[in-house]
């Protein structure tokens, strides 16, 4: 995964000063990400997520007057844990069936409690969704690059 520096700090800085679980959209253009909405879901809960589908669905298209392309969506864990839990695979499952079918990946980070983001990409191979662990590369406005690996 590309990110810009600024957006991955913004990442970072959001997810992390909120309660675990908490979610948000990414975007960017060619392909690398430079956009992130942050959404605190319609309901407070810490075991649960609901997300503001009118918010996100409305960011994404205003994205699209730009041409950013939605590139996936980041969530926080509670605690240290950088796998994908049972919930999280099931629901990148629901999301990239949901997809247009000329959208063959998207990512979906996690950000850990100790301001570490750690990415997986879920893409289509034939028929099957695969999700595998995707180093960082993170660019900064000069267009140098760092690498993270997860």
């Amino acid at each position: 995964m590309k990110i810009n520096e600024n957006t991955y700090n913004h990442i970072i800085t959001k997810c992390s000063n909120n309660p675990g679980e908490t979610r948000g959209i990414i975007g960017g253009k060619n392909n690398i990400i430079s956009a992130f909405e942050f959404d605190k879901g319609m309901a407070e809960s810490k075991q649960h997520y609901f997300p503001d589908i009118e918010k996100l669905n409305t960011c994404i298209e205003n994205w699209q007057n730009e041409n950013i392309k939605f590139y996936g969506i980041v969530h926080s864990h509670f605690r240290e844990e950088k796998e994908l839990s049972f919930g999280d695979t099931k629901y990148i499952h629901i999301i990239m069936e949901a997809m247009p079918k000329n959208i063959r990946f998207l990512y979906f980070p996690i950000v850990l409690p100790q301001k570490e983001l750690v990415s997986f990409k879920a893409l289509w191979v034939k028929n099957e969704i695969n999700i595998i662990n995707d180093d960082i590369k993170i660019i900064n406005e000069g267009g140098l690059k760092r690498e993270k690996s997860n």
